[in-house]
Formats: structure tokens, sequence, C-alpha cells
């Protein structure tokens, strides 16, 4: 499934990111260690962020803080490829899994 997202803003991209790795707001809040209501604010450009913050985002998003910022493509043909992959698994706890394999490694 394909779904174009505006990628113009940081809150877009990382709306954009997030919804490429299939995380709820929740999710992403819940691993960043901070309220929903933050994310909501982030993905809507209504707060600001600092540096470290923003390299934490990235970090959890699979993705770096220049494509969060517009600077760079979030173009890369093995992670379209393992994404593809990890969205034809069904069972939820079976893509936990693999995703926690995979951060294992990096």
């Amino acid at each position: 499934m394909n779904i174009f997202i505006k990628e113009e803003t940081l809150g877009q991209r990382i709306r954009a990111q997030r919804i490429r790795l299939g995380m709820t707001q929740e999710e992403l809040a819940e691993a960043l260690y901070v309220e929903k209501s933050i994310i909501s604010y982030y993905e809507n450009d209504k707060k600001g962020m600092r540096a470290s913050g923003l390299a934490e985002i990235a970090k959890v998003l699979q993705t770096t803080p220049n494509y969060l910022l517009g600077f760079a493509d979030n173009n890369d043909g093995f992670a379209d490829e393992a994404l593809g992959l990890l969205q034809d698994v069904k069972d939820q706890s079976v893509r936990e899994i693999l995703l926690k394999q995979i951060r294992a490694l990096i």
C-alpha cells in the first residue's frame, strides 16, 4: 500500500516516517518517553525541539536528522525492500520480534 504524505516540513517528515514504519503516535511517544500530545505537537509543527531530541526521534524512526530537517532524501533501496517485507508480515507479534532483531543488530 503506497500512501502519499506531504513531506515539506519537519513535522510532516516525522509523520511520514512514523507511518512508513507502521508506528502509531502512542508507540513513538512510548519509545521516546514522552506524552502522545508531544508527538502530535511535533507532527503539526506546533512545537520546536532540541537537537538531541531530533537525533533521538531520527534514531527511533530509523532515519537521519538530515532527512527529518529536509537536507537529504530518505531513499534507500535496501530500507525500502526491508520495509516492504516487514509490511507483508501480518502477525503483529512476528513483526515486533523481527524489528527487535533488526534493532539489536544496529
